[in-house]
């Protein structure tokens, strides 16, 4: 390893200094993760001349970024002869540079980032698909370029645990590592550790194991409570007019965005979502459409909807735009039944009730909606804990609010196009 021989170090990281164009560190806290991927950095850029990019998906100054580990890293191992720290980059002597960027709504900037040979993606549990589908082909256009990843795993469904975890692109090197793999972790904090072990041993899993959790804390729906209220699908026409037949009534949700297309990735998705009561007092989740979609295209979308389904009306939120939305059904179709509605209070204290209708199995879904239940799972008693607006789940909250609350339980102003 050169350089690194003489500098202290996991030996089960021993392969950051080995190629390969994917390099994913996970784990739980205290594992030394963050300090021996600086470490690595940092010696391989005083070997040789790099530019090195350190994205997070969130960074709105540049105190959020590890700026400040590898500057002290510098110090620890010695190295300010070779490199000097400025306030928002870090330039070695032999002509090295690091960067710093956060990706969240600033895919444009990232993608105008040339000539990157390293990448290092800290904190990745957080990182949106979007960000990912922005930052990949940008930063491995060049030959030899490489993607360090480290984080400590939340839940098996987050982006970067699917993607570099349960299915990793070819030619990943994937590890594992934990606070017992780190040969700096303070024996005081051992204590704590197996305090945590003896009192919660799922959140020891979590903390310090790197094991994802199987829901969020304090959820306020649960992948177990979904799968047991799962139906059949609605798979055919027939299928359709046979639930059709069970219902008392249907409503198209919507909870629009300010998504101009599909090609529009800083923007949420156009909720859209069919729920039905039943004849016997049971709501059953129909239909997800949601996506992005340009104003005619959403409308167009819901209208079908409401034709397939022969629904009673099309209940859609006017936060968001109000005249616009409006504007954009009237214009897709002048008579067509439409509630709008306004929220006047926040996610969590819409979700609660419609929460306890599902704790109580008087809502059921019809087949699986990966999206949408995804986003419930993360709704908890803290709110909601996703990474982007819960747009699926919006405009499910407010189909079943229609159906099994009436007005009374939310405020809301109405207007009828």
């Amino acid at each position: 390893m050169g350089t690194a021989a003489a500098i202290e170090f996991p030996a089960k990281l021993d392969f950051l200094f080995e190629p390969a164009p994917f390099k994913v560190l996970h784990g739980g806290r205290g594992s030394s993760k963050s300090w021996s991927v600086a470490r690595a950095l940092l010696i391989l850029g005083a070997q040789r001349p790099l530019r090195i990019l350190c994205a997070r998906e969130y960074q709105t100054s540049i105190k959020e970024s590890v700026h400040k580990l590898l500057s002290d890293q510098i110090e620890m191992l010695g190295l300010r002869h070779l490199y000097t720290v400025q306030e928002k980059t870090i330039f070695g002597a032999n002509g090295t540079e690091f960067i710093f960027a956060g990706m969240h709504l600033n895919s444009n900037k990232i993608r105008s980032t040339e000539g990157v040979n390293i990448t290092w993606v800290e904190e990745a549990q957080v990182v949106s698909k979007e960000s990912w589908e922005a930052l990949l082909p940008t930063v491995m256009r060049r030959d030899g370029s490489e993607i360090w990843i480290t984080f400590n795993p939340d839940l098996e469904t987050d982006e970067t645990y699917k993607q570099f975890v349960l299915s990793p692109p070819p030619g990943a090197i994937v590890q594992q590592v934990n606070y017992y793999d780190n040969p700096w972790f303070p024996k005081r904090l051992l204590p704590l550790v197996e305090h945590l072990k003896a009192t919660d041993l799922d959140a020891y899993a979590n903390v310090y194991l790197g094991e994802c959790r199987k829901n969020v804390v304090g959820a306020l729906w649960t992948k177990e409570m979904l799968a047991y209220l799962r139906e059949p699908a609605v798979e055919d026409i027939a299928a359709r007019e046979a639930m059709r037949a069970r219902m008392a009534r249907i409503v198209v949700a919507v909870d629009p965005s300010g998504c101009s297309g599909p090609d529009d990735k800083r923007s949420d998705e156009i909720g859209i979502v069919v729920v039905g009561l039943g004849r016997d007092g049971i709501a059953v989740v129909l239909e997800d459409l949601s996506g992005r979609f340009s104003p005619d295209g959403w409308a167009k979308r819901a209208l079908d909807a409401f034709d397939a389904w022969r629904a009673d009306r099309i209940v859609a939120e006017k936060n968001f735009g109000g005249a616009m939305v409006e504007s954009t059904i009237q214009t897709a179709r002048r008579n067509a039944p439409v509630k709008l509605v306004t929220a006047s209070h926040g996610k969590l204290q819409r979700a609660e009730p419609i929460a306890a209708l599902y704790e109580q199995k008087k809502v059921h879904h019809a087949g699986a909606f990966p999206d949408l239940e995804q986003q419930l799972c993360h709704f908890s008693t803290a709110g909601y804990q996703g990474k982007r607006s819960p747009d699926h789940a919006d405009a499910c909250i407010w189909g079943l609010t229609e159906l099994m609350l009436g007005d009374s339980t939310y405020d809301t102003s109405m207007n009828w196009v």
